[in-house]
């Protein structure tokens, strides 16, 4: 069984607890930790290797050995090889970084989603039991006229199947309350009883970021997009990578031997290099240029995909969340003190019997119609912005530099 709800919830404060406990978030900083890990590495010599042998033993046995040597091995590849990879790695490290800048700015999408959602859900129970009230109301007024021969029963029969319906639509409201306190909780790394206190929209305010400064920042900024610029970056250096392996590599060997008989001791250095461009392997290093070219290309499609991609989404949550704060403050301004005043003034008639039953029950389901579609424009409006932000790569869009604006001054 869940906790009472107690404590008033901060939007914010909810941010900053899914940036330090949100799983997906923690993983993705885990990965780029060991992608940062990994580039030292990538520009490191291969391990050396000591050798120790026993040679020519009769009968397999140690003792009676006529030679034992210490070797001691170092491949050396060619030195623009290493500096490839490590750059590679750098990239790779980069990408890695971004990753987890998109899964941020994705889970606080998600978050102000689920806070918006459950902010609904709430407000239409609170609708619902107004709703009731108001129903039990009419019914009562019904019955009333209908003992004193004002209306038929006909009319009290329908006052209770209203009044009924909506005390069974609070199970509806209900169940969307607890889809959308879970949907918190799982982005917040809370336990399944935790409560979720009360949440609030905040005041109705357009926002104040033009479209233009928005696709600027975004073609700039957006973490994906910056990841798929990384990526033809890397296959970029990934051809560079391939062109040099016809270049050879070096290894150095140094061994001791100690003989049995004399003389004693004897050093032997050694050096080879690999032979890359030899007519039965040269066909193996054109064939990795040749994919790696390829696979720089289709980056490349992707990268100017992606950004298409950005562009059209942001023209697509500008516009719905612009139209979503018309709609949403059309009807806290005018729609609902409309509809409200039409209905009070309805059901004053209907009391005093200067209005039928049709009547009343016509205004006040416009009323409710008009109260929970203001409810839902303003959830709409929360959730298009928070999509907006995402799409634009940030938690909030005062992060957004008002450039445009300040040219045109």
């Amino acid at each position: 069984m869940l906790e009472a709800q107690e404590e008033t919830e901060d939007l914010q404060f909810m941010i900053i607890e899914a940036l330090s406990r949100n799983p997906e978030i923690s993983a993705e900083l885990s990965k780029m930790t060991a992608a940062e890990a990994r580039v030292p590495q990538a520009g490191a010599l291969d391990d050396a290797e000591i050798r120790f042998m026993k040679k020519e033993m009769p009968g397999f046995s140690a003792q009676q050995a006529m030679a034992t040597s210490l070797e001691f091995m170092q491949m050396v590849r060619f030195p623009t090889k290493l500096s490839v990879q490590s750059r590679i790695a750098s990239v790779q490290a980069e990408h890695a970084h971004h990753e987890h800048l998109e899964t941020v700015v994705s889970v606080i999408r998600r978050l102000k989603s689920a806070w918006a959602s459950l902010w609904f859900a709430r407000a239409a129970i609170e609708i619902n039991r107004e709703e009731q009230e108001i129903l039990e109301s009419i019914a009562a007024v019904s019955t009333t006229q209908y003992a004193v021969g004002n209306v038929p029963q006909s009319e009290v029969l329908r006052a209770g199947i209203e009044w009924a319906r909506a005390k069974a639509d609070a199970a509806k409201w209900s169940q969307r309350e607890a889809t959308a306190s879970s949907m918190l909780r799982a982005l917040l790394d809370r336990s399944p009883s935790a409560a979720i206190g009360e949440v609030d929209l905040p005041p109705l305010t357009p926002i104040s970021v033009s479209l233009e400064d928005l696709l600027l920042f975004a073609l700039q900024n957006r973490p994906m997009l910056v990841h798929d610029s990384l990526s033809v970056t890397e296959t970029s250096l990934m051809v560079s990578k391939a062109k040099q392996e016809y270049l050879p590599d070096l290894s150095l060997s140094v061994e001791y031997m100690d003989f049995a008989v004399p003389p004693r001791s004897r050093w032997t250095v050694s050096a080879g290099i690999t032979l890359p461009f030899m007519p039965w392997t040269l066909g193996k290093a054109s064939a990795r240029v040749e994919e790696s070219q390829a696979e720089q290309s289709r980056k490349e499609a992707l990268f100017r995909a992606s950004k298409n991609r950005v562009i059209a989404e942001i023209h697509d949550a500008y516009a719905r969340q612009s139209a979503a704060y018309i709609l949403a403050h059309a009807y806290e301004a005018e729609l609902v003190p409309r509809a409200r005043q039409s209905f009070q003034t309805t059901l004053s008639e209907y009391q005093s019997g200067r209005s039928s039953y049709l009547t009343l029950m016509d205004s006040y389901r416009t009323y409710q119609d008009v109260r929970m579609a203001a409810a839902m424009s303003r959830m709409d409006y929360a959730q298009a912005l928070a999509d907006l932000e995402f799409q634009t790569g940030v938690m909030d869009l005062s992060a957004v530099p008002t450039r445009t604006q300040e040219t045109k001054q």
